[in-house]
């Protein structure tokens, strides 16, 4: 993403509705995953300015990876110091060295996601999990996308076959944001229909208090809801997935 969005993601990163509903939901995720086994060995790509690593670190011994020095110095304004600069396409860790490996909205800016996957698989222990979430349909495609340097978006059988083609076994793919998708898909289309500005901006918003509460209670709803079903459709795909047999 542009670098000076990484300041308006530290800001908000531990309040926004989007940022907390995503990070509750891979943290149930994850405590699922690891039910009280021995310390887990946990590995963040694309940590950005750390709030998610902050969260697995009270589940494992967390550590996070990220291509921009920006986000790093964030990082380490939390307190947060177990984390290095590296792209994903060339982790500076052995093979078979983490037991969960999480992406939370990182491939879609990689410029080879399958080179991405291949490396996640290498590193990511037989018995391991792979937790990934990226934005969903291309048609949803906005300044939003540019101003984070998105090179793509998916659908779910798209990120299906990438995993299986990186060596993966898909334990399970799903939309999310469901609740949201129809407002966000308007949005996105007004947005382009009055964009004026020379220069990308993303579409998150500060938002009254009232508001954002109430999207992160009704996004706490939908997390229930996908604990129990795969969702058709929504603004995010999650999938969670192990590495194959070599």
């Amino acid at each position: 993403m542009h670098d000076y969005e990484y300041g308006a993601m530290y800001e908000l990163e531990t309040s926004y509705w989007w940022y907390v509903a995503r990070r509750a939901l891979a943290v149930e995720l994850l405590e699922d995953e690891i039910q009280g086994r021995d310390p887990v060995r946990i590995l963040d790509v694309g940590c950005g300015t750390g709030a998610n690593l902050g969260a697995f670190d009270r589940l494992g011994q967390a550590t996070g990876i990220d291509a921009s020095m920006d986000a790093l110095h964030f990082s380490q304004t939390r307190g947060i110091n177990a984390a290095v600069q590296s792209v994903v396409e060339d982790l500076p860790f052995a093979s078979r060295t983490f037991d969960v490996v999480t992406a939370l909205d990182v491939l879609e800016h990689t410029d080879d996601d399958l080179l991405a996957l291949r490396e996640i698989q290498r590193v990511c222990r037989p018995a391991g999990l792979f937790l990934a979430t990226v934005p969903a349909y291309g048609f949803l495609w906005s300044e939003h996308d540019e101003a984070l340097k998105h090179r793509r978006r998916y659908t779910a059988h798209e990120l299906r076959n990438k995993l299986t083609v990186s060596g993966f076994e898909v334990v399970r793919t799903s939309y999310f944001i469901s609740t949201l998708f129809f407002p966000i898909l308007a949005l996105r289309i007004w947005q382009g229909l009055h964009k004026t500005s020379t220069h990308p901006k993303t579409s998150i918003q500060v938002l009254p208090n009232w508001i954002n509460t109430g999207l992160v209670g009704l996004l706490g709803l939908e997390r229930k809801l996908f604990q129990r079903t795969n969702l058709p459709f929504g603004v995010s795909i999650v999938a969670l997935a192990r590495p194959g047999k070599p």
